[in-house]
């Protein structure tokens, strides 16, 4: 989708009169970003792609979650959003381009875990997020699809891990619930994190999860990422968190699945779903899957 000067104007009038370059960013593999030059001020624009219904995705709720986390400085803050184009526009915060091997040492972790919990204790979010409830509307996008029942097979232990894994609203905590390397900006030794597409208020062991499937930890990193948030390693915590790894990764490997089918961005979703959900189902058929949901 072209992003025209005439038509960038007439979304944010007060841009009128300056000087305007706009530059698409080509990494993205759910929405349309751009680059965009105003005056000399860098900002950074999203719009949502033509598809964007199917991936249940609330643009006022990105809006709202990403305005609190841009007015304590853990996110680029917002600065235009138009909510008849679903079109965010914030801060550009230039740094090199984030990777797994960032965020490997214990370190590198540590600062994480801080910025996550500058996160989990901001003002509530405008939305619960419940990747149980996205898992049920993908399965029945891609039912309609014909996706084969093999896929449904695995799924269907979802059902077990909802019950043991349910919290109260009033034990959920404002979370990004997308935590991958891309989403995770490092600049000069400050981390901001991009992105609330998927952001809603969730359990933390989600977050935690998510994020250690994300950066591909081993035992010992889920250790420590467990221990320098909650001060502990517990082993009902780390249970938790290796289990909401295992939905995290049923969730996305559905929503690759989804864009695989309809998306136009330059993706590769099949290969991603795949490794997604097989890494899911090899932790399902574990011995530690057994033990991880005795210990909740």
């Amino acid at each position: 989708m072209k992003l025209s000067i005439d038509r960038l104007i007439k979304l944010i009038p007060e841009w009128k009169g300056k000087l305007i370059k706009i530059n698409p960013i080509k990494r993205g593999i759910t929405n349309i970003n751009f680059e965009v030059n105003v005056g000399k001020k860098l900002f950074f624009l999203s719009m949502s792609c033509s598809n964007s219904e199917l991936l249940n995705i609330d643009y006022e709720n990105k809006y709202y979650n990403n305005k609190i986390c841009g007015g304590i400085n853990i996110s680029p803050r917002v600065v235009h959003f138009i909510e008849s184009e679903n079109l965010l526009v914030t801060e550009f915060i230039k740094s090199k381009a984030s990777s797994l091997t960032i965020f490997q040492s214990s370190k590198e972790i540590e600062q994480l875990v801080k910025n996550i919990k500058l996160l989990h204790n901001a003002n509530p979010f405008l939305r619960k997020f419940d990747m149980f409830n996205q898992i049920s509307y993908y399965q029945s996008i891609l039912k309609k699809d014909g996706l084969t029942k093999k896929l449904f097979k695995y799924v269907k232990n979802i059902n077990t891990l909802k019950q043991k894994l349910y919290l109260p609203n009033d034990k959920l905590v404002p979370c990004h619930n997308d935590l991958l390397a891309a989403n995770i900006i490092n600049k000069d030794n400050q981390i901001f994190i991009v992105d609330f597409d998927y952001s809603g208020n969730n359990d933390p062991c989600f977050e935690l999860g998510n994020l250690s499937v994300e950066m591909e930890y081993d035992d010992e990193q889920i250790n420590k990422l467990v221990g320098s948030y909650y001060g502990e390693i517990n082993e009902n915590i780390i249970s938790r968190v290796n289990l909401q790894g295992v939905v995290s990764d049923i969730g996305w490997s559905l929503w690759s699945y989804v864009q695989a089918k309809n998306s136009n961005l330059n993706f590769d979703y099949n290969t991603h779903a795949i490794y997604r959900l097989e890494r899911a189902i090899n932790k399902m058929e574990s011995k530690e899957y057994k033990l991880w949901i005795n210990n909740i």
